[in-house]
């Protein structure tokens, strides 16, 4: 295992057994969308603070997003990159690296057949052994430069930092 792989075992060590076993179940239904591992790991009065209107919550709607982003991106991979639980032992966050192909609609962007790579970044909070809460940040603006809808010859605040130490 790479460096960050063995990161990322490191502080999954440290954190409480319950949280390791709901975080890593968490990011499995993002890869096998099966309906008995979202039960198992989501709560059913989860609320996603992220989701995209008209979806429900639960293990239903995590699911559904789950389903959604495998439809507008092949070859779909959410790796984790950092795994930290909280010092009350209820919140993890997670640092993912998503990347994939853009074959089908997102976000109303008919498919450009374009791969990205992008990162995530997800808070979740745990109750009775389940994910019940989740904020995130994702690079959506990346993605859609990556993917040619948005023009890249535009400068990011990236690109200005990079020239203001330049």
């Amino acid at each position: 295992m790479g460096k960050w792989g063995n990161i990322i075992e490191d502080m999954m060590a440290q954190m409480p057994e319950d949280l390791r076993t709901v975080a890593l179940g968490v990011a499995e239904i993002f890869t096998n969308m099966d309906i008995e591992t979202a039960r198992k790991y989501i709560h059913p009065d989860f609320v996603d603070h992220e989701a995209s209107e008209g979806v429900g919550g639960g293990p239903e709607g995590y699911l559904a997003t789950a389903k959604y982003m495998n439809q507008a991106f092949s070859d779909a991979s959410w790796k984790p990159q950092k795994i930290v639980a909280s010092a009350d032992g209820k919140h993890y966050t997670m640092a993912i690296k998503f990347s994939g192909v853009h074959t089908g609609e997102f976000m109303g962007v008919p498919a450009t057949g374009k791969p990205f790579e992008i990162h995530h970044l997800h808070l979740f909070r745990v109750e009775d052994g389940k994910a019940i809460e989740h904020w995130g940040g994702r690079d959506e603006l990346g993605l859609l430069r990556q993917i040619g809808v948005l023009n890249s010859e535009y400068p990011t605040p990236a690109d200005a930092g990079q020239a203001a130490f330049a």
